[in-house]
């Protein structure tokens, strides 16, 4: 079986991912998606594949410190976008143990995974990019990339990982997911839309990898930046009722200075414009996948109007959000 995950406390499989090695591989495109409840958590797991290429959305919930085993055999290089919450996980193949949190991303290749995952926070979500590996070396081989180390393992089937520091999730990143998981095609239109997604989305990942050049604004204290991790994730926690600036500053431990700034160099926007996105992806997945009304969902999601939340939504997707509703 591919993909296993296994509660941790009483080693038990939960869930049996049916994706293939031929589906990956098939030129159609295969679909699936699974909603699995347990004790202390429930998840959601949605896949694509098609040609060597795999997308997938992982979605958890939880009431308490949920811990399992991944154990993957297909040969294929991974790209985490930890798009919401913290997790420990330590990859066995390469010998590293990491805490990504929220935001951020990294690569690694191995033609077979072992990994121990626990999540520290009450909601995770994250995002999948993968290729097999004659997929990879064949796109690698198309555009030029530069990753020479990476790809040298990578042609020799030597565990790697792409880099020891963590990317930031960008927002042109985030927006490519967005449009992945909300992909307006059906049939063959679908399968090349998210293939052109996808691509896009590995070349906006190593971009950001090549161009990591400093801003105006750098922090050399380390602790400058675990604050500002601090305050993003609580925004998460918060959006529907947010603090102040100068509140979030104070609560943060950074001066209202070093936030602003800070904030921005370190994810690519504003404190109040990823609350902004945040609630609106947030009111999008409510409208989508729950019978709850516009105005339960506005209200929810911190909107004091029914009529400013549908036009800040307009604004966003271009679309009211009736048409979803």
């Amino acid at each position: 079986m591919p993909l296993l995950f296994n509660n941790g406390q009483q080693q038990r499989t939960v869930y049996n991912n049916p994706i293939s090695v031929n589906d990956f591989n098939s030129s159609g495109l295969t679909e699936t998606k699974e909603n699995i409840r347990m004790e202390t958590a429930s998840m959601t797991f949605r896949n694509w594949c098609f040609e060597g290429f795999r997308m997938g959305r992982f979605v958890l919930e939880q009431n308490r410190e949920t811990i399992y085993e991944i154990k993957n055999n297909i040969d294929a290089v991974k790209i985490y976008f930890n798009r919401r919450g913290s997790h420990h996980s330590n990859y066995r193949q390469i010998s590293k143990k990491v805490l990504l949190r929220g935001g951020q991303c990294t690569m690694l290749y191995s033609d077979e995974l072992d990994t121990q995952v626990s999540h520290i926070d009450d909601y995770s979500e994250i995002f999948t990019l993968q290729f097999t590996r004659a997929c990879f070396l064949d796109l690698l081989d198309q555009g030029g990339f530069n990753m020479d180390q990476f790809s040298g393992k990578l042609a020799r089937k030597q565990p790697v990982l792409f880099s020891n520091q963590w990317l930031s999730i960008d927002p042109a990143m985030d927006r490519c997911i967005h449009d992945i998981l909300h992909c307006p095609f059906r049939g063959d239109m679908k399968k090349i839309y998210l293939r052109s997604k996808a691509i896009e989305l590995l070349v906006l990942f190593t971009g950001s990898a090549d161009d990591r050049k400093p801003t105006g604004f750098q922090m050399k204290d380390l602790n400058d930046k675990e604050k500002l991790y601090f305050a993003r994730d609580y925004l998460t926690q918060n959006y529907a009722n947010p603090n102040s600036l100068p509140e979030l500053a104070k609560i943060a431990g950074l001066n209202e200075f070093k936030l602003k700034q800070g904030f921005k160099s370190l994810f690519n926007t504003s404190a109040i414009d990823f609350l902004i996105n945040y609630r609106l992806e947030h009111a999008h997945d409510l409208l989508l996948n729950t019978q709850k009304s516009i105005s339960e969902v506005a209200y929810e999601t911190g909107y004091t109007s029914p009529s400013y939340f549908g036009k800040a939504f307009k604004k966003k997707y271009g679309f009211s959000p009736k048409k979803i509703s």
